[in-house]
């Protein structure tokens, strides 16, 4: 005689309860797009100054526009709570596919509002040295991470879906 495997019986809940974890975070808004408020074929700015990069799927927050060593821009992008978090300072091969070189010396979208110059990346040499990458020539070089004078923070996360789904 075969034995049937029985089906487990599946508790109904009511999947549209809150959840009550007081430790919990919830952020209303990814429920919806921010506006957007400037756009230029590749990069849209919403109105929380997020700018979301079209083809990729990635969103950038620039840092404050001072000098700043790679552990001041470490901590103030673990600090970043904005439009939900999950924001890391960006590997190089991200910051190198921003680089556009031409002509008119505008090696990265003015909707970044972000100074062309050296800027930290997450890859770090040893103890006391990182990479960074440099937005004038378009190159990539180490330094001590004590250093401050021209860098400036970008911070990444991938784009979240914002309460939407394509299906």
């Amino acid at each position: 005689m075969e034995l049937l495997a029985q089906k487990p019986k599946l508790e109904k809940t009511d999947a549209f309860k809150a959840e009550k974890n007081p430790n919990r975070v919830y952020d209303i808004s990814l429920l919806r797009l921010p506006e957007i408020v400037e756009r230029d074929g590749r990069y849209v700015v919403y109105s929380n100054r997020v700018v979301c990069d079209c083809y990729t799927k990635l969103e950038w927050l620039a840092g404050p526009d001072r000098d700043t060593s790679w552990d001041e821009a470490y901590t103030w992008v673990e600090s970043l709570n904005s439009g939900g978090g999950m924001w890391a300072l960006p590997p190089l091969e991200l910051l190198r596919g921003l680089y556009r070189k031409n002509l008119r010396k505008n090696e990265l979208s003015p909707l970044f509002h972000l100074e062309p110059t050296d800027v930290w990346s997450s890859e770090i040499k040893d103890d006391a040295s990182a990479w960074a990458f440099n937005f004038i020539p378009g190159n990539t070089f180490w330094t001590y991470r004590t250093m401050s004078r021209r860098f400036r923070i970008l911070a990444v996360r991938p784009k979240p879906d914002y309460g939407y789904s394509g299906k």
